[in-house]
Order: structure tokens, then C-alpha cells, then sequence
């Protein structure tokens, strides 16, 4: 069993691609086990969508610093920013590079797009993209949310804190996908809600919307002739995100599913020897809890996998001197 505090190294490497709460997790347990443990991510600092996908309201940025500092700093484990892997540095450089075992986290961060005109026009965000930095966006007084996940209800919340005085969520059925504690939060908030409404078209001064019916076949569909416009100042989309898929092409020995999500077994095992994953890389969007559950799990499978081969060789070159600054005047 993994010691509490930083463990005796034990000569293996392991690599840890997203620094959500799935790959966190893994390189905390990893690092008790004695495993000289690097984080690669895209983004400057640790977190994934628990720092730059949940607002401060909810989840402090504090609180990922903490973690940091007390679970990476202390014990050890290298946290690479600003990396993405699958452009400069493969997969295949990874093993080469000595990593015995690496987990692939890279999180849902491509958003999802509606497929109707207006979408790149300059008032418009994407949620992923407003919940990392929503001050960077001057959406104006008038907002609408087009989506009802929790997701939707964060982007909603937010936008009346930077300064929104009417949001709207726009839903195409008439039953809300967030929680009932998200969504009754933003209700307090001050949100509207209109269901049962298809965008149609984004306008420089508003979207056009339609009403919705339900079919016989229980699908929902617009009602041709029902088009309004319904002003406004900005639109967020907020109907999902799907996998960033860079990292994925860089292997062809890695197995992906429906959505571009990877395909695993029970304890995250892929398709490529040495590589594992979960988190919303392999099952779609969970919440935090779901992904450190899993984390915990293949951890445990990454351990038994490295324990299982021999011991790596880290360099071509063990027996080459050391160079030191004063070595030419020493022999004089």
C-alpha cells in the first residue's frame, strides 16, 4: 500500500496528459508509490475543467492552488504546463523518453456547435471558452444561454456577475437537463427560462427562435412559421463539448468509440500497451466526484502494470563524465 506522505523512488517514471481531476488524482497515488510522476497540460496551471470549466463562485481557484502545492510541490511530481501532447511531443516520445505507463486525460474541451448562421459572430462564446476568462468577453446588458445543462446554468450565473442585467436560458424541450440545485440557484438569480424553443439564426441584434413540438415519434422539432427574433447582446452556446483530439491522432494503436471518446476496459486499460484513461476522455462529461473515483482505479491498474515489466533504461549514455566549470584549471 501507498505511504501518506512522499514515498522512497522506486526507479520508474510514469506520465500524466491533463491536469483535470481525473489525472490528479492518478499522479498523487502514483507519487506515494515511489513513481517520479509529470503532468502535461495545455494550460498554465492545474485543474482542468474543476479550474477553467466551474466558476470561482463555486469552486475557488484557492483551493487548486492548495492542492498544488501541498500534493505535487511537496511530493515531488513535475507539472509541465502549456504542453500539448500530440503536436510537438507524441505518445511514442513519451515511452522513449522512459515513461513506463501514461494516462490520458485531456478532458472534453472542443465545443459543440449548433450548425446554424451567426455562430462566428463577435458577440457570440462558446461555454467552454467564456467559463475560462468570462471578463475577457463584453457580451452587454442582454444575454441569452442556449442549452439547460449545468454547464448552461454556470454561464448563466456568471454572465449576471459580470454585469448582465436579463439572462435568458433557452431550452428545445420543456424539461431542464442541469440539477435541481443548479437550476434553482439561478432562478434565485434572476435567470428566465423559455422552453420549447429551437435557434434558428444568430443576428447581430438577437436570435430568431421557433417553437417546438413534440412528434409521434417523441422527438422534438420546430414548428415552421413560428420564427421570432427575440433581442439581445449576446448569446453563450452551451450544449456540450467533445474530445480534443490531437493527443488521440498522434497514436494510431489507440481504439476510439462513438464521439471520439477512447474506448477502455474496467480499469482503463486502451488499446495501446501502456497507455490508460478515464475521466470524460473515455465516458463523456461526469461530475468531479465520478472522475476521482475512477482516477483511484486506474491508478491502482497503472501500479500493477509497471511492477509487471523491468526495470527502464533512462539514457544511452550512463558512463559519460560530468563536465564541471573549474575542471580545465583543477588539471593545470
Amino acid at each position: 500500500m501507498y505511504t501518506k506522505g512522499p514515498a522512497k523512488p522506486n526507479g520508474r517514471k510514469a506520465a500524466v496528459v491533463g491536469a483535470g481531476p481525473s489525472g490528479l488524482t492518478i499522479a498523487i497515488i502514483l507519487a506515494r508509490y515511489g513513481y517520479k510522476v509529470t503532468i502535461f497540460d495545455t494550460r498554465d496551471k492545474i485543474g482542468g475543467v474543476m479550474r477553467y470549466g466551474i466558476p470561482d463562485f463555486r469552486l475557488p481557484d484557492s483551493v487548486l492552488d492548495d492542492i498544488a502545492y501541498r500534493h505535487l510541490e511537496l511530493k515531488e511530481i513535475q507539472f509541465r504546463p502549456n504542453t500539448a501532447i500530440g503536436s510537438a511531443i507524441t505518445i511514442d516520445d513519451l515511452f522513449r523518453d522512459g515513461y513506463q505507463a501514461i494516462f490520458v486525460g485531456v478532458g472534453l474541451w472542443k465545443p459543440r456547435q449548433l450548425h446554424i448562421k451567426g455562430e462566428s459572430l463577435g458577440h457570440v462564446a462558446f461555454a467552454i471558452n467564456y467559463l475560462a476568462s468570462p471578463e475577457a468577453f463584453r457580451l452587454g446588458e442582454r444575454v441569452m444561454v442556449i442549452g439547460s445543462g449545468n454547464s448552461a446554468m454556470d454561464c448563466a450565473r456568471t454572465a449576471i456577475r459580470q454585469g448582465a442585467r436579463y439572462v435568458t436560458v433557452i431550452n428545445r424541450s420543456d424539461r431542464i437537463s442541469a440539477s435541481e440545485y443548479e437550476s434553482s440557484y439561478a432562478k434565485l438569480e434572476g435567470v428566465d427560462f423559455l422552453m420549447m424553443k429551437s435557434p434558428m439564426e444568430i443576428r447581430d441584434d438577437g436570435i430568431v427562435l421557433a417553437d417546438n413540438e413534440i412528434g409521434e415519434d417523441g422527438k422534438v422539432k420546430p414548428i415552421p412559421g413560428t420564427e421570432m427574433l427575440y433581442p439581445c447582446t449576446g448569446v453563450i452556446i452551451a450544449v456540450s463539448q467533445g474530445i480534443e483530439g490531437n493527443v488521440l491522432k498522434s497514436s494510431e494503436k489507440i481504439d476510439t468509440g462513438r464521439g471520439g471518446l477512447v474506448t477502455v476496459d474496467e480499469e482503463g486499460h486502451t488499446s495501446h500497451p501502456g497507455v490508460f484513461s478515464a475521466g470524460d476522455a473515455a465516458s463523456g462529461a461526469r461530475n468531479v466526484v465520478e472522475a476521482v473515483v475512477n482516477g483511484k482505479k486506474v491508478a491502482e491498474a497503472m501500479h500493477r502494470y509497471m511492477q509487471s515489466l523491468p526495470m527502464p533504461v533512462f539514457t544511452d549514455y550512463p558512463d559519460v563524465p560530468v563536465f564541471h566549470e573549474n575542471a580545465a584549471e583543477e588539471q593545470a
